[in-house]
């Protein structure tokens, strides 16, 4: 995609961290940006940093599959079709076996980071193929990319939305649809600040989040969105995302051991 300049790009997750950032940068580039949430302070916050002239807000739960077809149908009624779907919202979880997690929690992340990402593909899919240039950029994680102990429901979302991308990408590859799935490393946001938790461990799990984070939210937006230009399959966001990338396809049976050697040590 040459230019964002006149383009419409729906945003999920648009009331804070990347979705926000990647909404200012889009309309400082002349696009309109179509931002949801549930979370609906933090939306008017993001468009009052935009201007109303170039940012829509709405109230959408993405795990709501009924919200989330209603709001494609209230977008395109109002604009007629999108350009570009950034598939950005997403919950996380904190540390929990598999057996302690309640199959309610289970299942709400999922339907908010998978089934979240289908739905807004399917309903959006048919306009978008109708554009002469067009983008869809599903968010993973490297959680995508390596499994981790105590996450197993956000490492199901996680490579999920990789494999639901990469499907999609070669399904889409002779059409004008470029398909991008990006993974960020530790990134400046309130993902984990705002997601599910269990027996009083936020605060410790919050500020052990706070000391992997090596990219802001701005700097991850600005990775994003040239991804999205150059049409790439994958983007890693951060210098952790490029290394954890590298490990997994070079030496996984190490990285299984760092792995279980952290989590050894955190728990002692």
């Amino acid at each position: 995609m040459k230019s964002f300049k006149d383009k419409i790009v729906v945003i999920t997750g648009g009331a804070s961290g990347m979705g926000r950032s990647l909404a200012v940068q889009l309309a400082a580039e002349g696009a309109t940006v179509l931002i949801s949430d549930i979370n609906e302070s933090g939306l008017a916050g993001t468009r009052d940093l935009i201007g109303a002239g170039r940012c829509q807000i709405y109230k959408v739960d993405v795990g709501n599959r009924h919200e989330v077809y209603a709001f494609a149908k209230e977008v395109l009624d109002k604009y007629g079709y999108i350009d570009v779907l950034i598939n950005n919202a997403g919950i996380a979880i904190g540390e929990a076996r598999l057996m302690e997690i309640p199959l309610e929690d289970f299942e709400r992340l999922i339907n908010i980071n998978l089934w979240g990402v289908i739905h807004h593909t399917r309903a959006f899919l048919d306009v978008i193929l109708t554009r002469p240039e067009a983008a869809i950029a599903n968010t993973s994680s490297v959680f995508g990319l390596m499994g981790i102990p105590t996450q197993i429901p956000y490492c199901v979302s996680k490579f999920a939305v990789r494999g639901f991308s990469d499907s999609l990408r070669l399904e889409l590859s002779d059409t004008n649809v470029a398909v991008t799935c990006i993974h960020p490393g530790g990134i400046d946001t309130n993902i984990v600040a705002n997601g599910i938790h269990y027996n009083g461990k936020k605060e410790v799990t919050v500020e052990k989040f706070k000391e992997l984070v090596m990219t802001s939210s701005d700097r991850a937006a600005t990775i994003i969105l040239n991804a999205i230009r150059r049409k790439a399959k994958r983007v890693m966001v951060g210098p952790d995302a490029r290394v954890i990338r590298m490990m997994t396809q070079l030496a996984p049976g190490i990285v299984d051991r760092e792995i279980l050697r952290r989590r050894s040590n955190l728990s002692l």
